[in-house]
C-alpha cells in the first residue's frame, strides 16, 4: 500500500501512483441504470466516443436473487466500451425506475461521476459535448500554477441527458497514468475511464470498506479548494478531501469525495438497485467464492447478496454478487468458477 499524502500539497488534485498492487481485483467499469437505454446508448456513442459491443436481454429468477428486493424478472443491457473500460447501460422492464434526483449536488452522498480522459478537452467539450449535456461546472477549469501537484490539469463536470454525472479530464505531460500519454488524439475524443468518484460521509469508514474488506490500495490523497474548485463543482466555498484508490495498475480507480464544506450533503435512504441514481462499480475477482465468504463474515454482510450463477457468462463471468458500501453506493463483483 502506498500513500502520497506527504508529497501532495493542500489544494492538489489527487495523482495516482503506478505501483504493484497486492489485490487481485480489477475494476472493469461502471453500470448505469437508464429509463431509455437506446437513447442513452446513442448519446454515449455519438458524443463521448463509446462503442456498443452488445445488446442483450435476460430473464429469470436469478435477477431478483442477485439484486434482492428488486422484484425484477428481466433486464435489458447495452454493453459499451471506451478503451479498456466498459460501461453497461441497464433498463429494467416492468419496474418503476425512480429518475435521477434533479437537484443533486456533488455533496450529496449518492453522487457518483465517471471520469473520462481527453487530449483536447476545450475543443471536444466546447465543440459538441457542452451543447448536448447539462453543465455542473461553470466552465472548464485549469488548476492553478501555485499548486504543483495539480498545475496544468484541466477538468469540467456535466451530466448526461438522464442526469448521470460525468467528468472530462486532461492531464499535462507530467501527470496522470502513463497509458494516457502513449498516443495523442487532438480531436479530444475521450480515450478511456480514469476513475469513478463517489461522494462519501466518512473517509475512515469508506477506507475500511474498500481497503480492509476488498483489498484495494490507497494511492493518493489531498484537499481541493479555491475558486477553481467552486467553479468546477458548481458550489460555493467548497473544500473536499479526496482519496484515491486502485486495485490494479493501469486500470481505472475509485476516488472518495469527502466534502468538509459546504454542509448539507444528503444521505440516501431506501436505496433500490433499479433507481437511475444507482450506479454500480463492476469489479472482477479471481477468487470470487473466497471474497463472498469474506464479505459475509464482515460488518457489511447485511448489504451483500447471495452468490449467483450468471447465465451465458453475464458480465463476462460465471458467478457474481452485489454489495453496498457505507454510503449505499453499489458494487457488482464477478468472477469465474474455478
Amino acid at each position: 500500500m502506498c500513500s502520497l499524502e506527504a508529497s501532495l500539497p493542500q489544494g492538489s488534485h489527487v495523482q495516482i501512483a503506478e505501483i504493484a498492487m497486492s489485490t487481485g481485483l480489477t475494476l472493469k467499469g461502471l453500470i448505469r441504470n437508464c429509463g431509455d437505454g437506446t437513447t442513452l446508448k446513442n448519446w454515449y456513442t455519438k458524443y463521448l466516443g463509446f462503442t456498443c459491443e452488445s445488446e442483450q436481454q435476460f430473464q429469470g429468477d436469478w435477477i431478483s436473487v442477485l439484486f434482492p428486493g428488486s422484484h425484477a424478472a428481466s433486464l435489458h443491457s447495452f454493453g459499451l466500451r471506451l478503451g479498456q473500460e466498459v460501461l453497461q447501460l441497464w433498463f429494467w422492464p416492468g419496474v418503476n425506475m425512480h429518475p435521477y434526483p434533479a437537484d443533486t449536488q456533488g455533496i450529496d452522498h449518492w453522487f457518483q461521476h465517471l471520469c473520462l480522459v481527453s487530449d483536447a478537452l476545450q475543443a471536444v467539450y466546447g465543440g459538441s459535448i457542452q451543447k448536448a449535456s447539462t453543465p455542473i461546472s461553470l466552465a472548464p477549469q485549469s488548476l492553478p500554477v501555485w499548486n504543483p501537484g495539480a498545475a496544468g490539469i484541466q477538468a469540467v463536470k456535466f451530466v448526461d441527458p438522464q442526469g448521470h454525472p460525468l467528468e472530462l479530464l486532461q492531464f499535462p505531460a507530467d501527470k496522470g497514468d502513463s497509458r494516457w500519454h502513449l498516443s495523442k488524439d487532438l480531436t479530444g475524443k475521450p480515450k478511456g475511464i480514469d476513475h469513478s468518484a463517489i461522494s462519501i460521509a466518512s473517509t475512515e469508514d469508506s477506507l475500511a470498506f474498500y481497503t480492509q474488506l476488498l483489498g484495494m490500495d490507497k494511492v493518493g490523497s489531498g484537499i481541493n479548494y479555491g475558486s477553481e474548485q467552486d467553479a468546477m463543482d458548481g458550489l460555493v466555498d467548497a473544500r473536499v478531501a479526496i482519496t484515491a484508490l486502485k486495485a490494479q495498475p493501469g486500470h481505472m480507480g475509485v476516488e472518495f469525495l469527502d466534502y468538509q464544506q459546504p454542509d448539507g450533503g444528503r444521505t440516501r435512504s431506501d436505496p433500490r438497485w433499479t433507481d437511475q441514481v444507482d450506479d454500480k462499480l463492476l469489479i472482477y475477482s479471481p477468487n470470487i467464492r473466497e471474497l463472498h465468504v469474506r464479505v459475509h463474515q464482515s460488518p457489511w454482510s447485511a448489504q451483500c447478496s447471495p452468490l449467483v450463477s450468471l447465465p451465458h457468462r453475464f458480465l463476462g463471468a460465471d458467478l457474481g454478487f452485489a454489495l453496498r458500501d457505507p454510503d449505499q453506493h453499489a458494487l457488482v463483483l464477478v468472477g469465474d468458477d474455478h
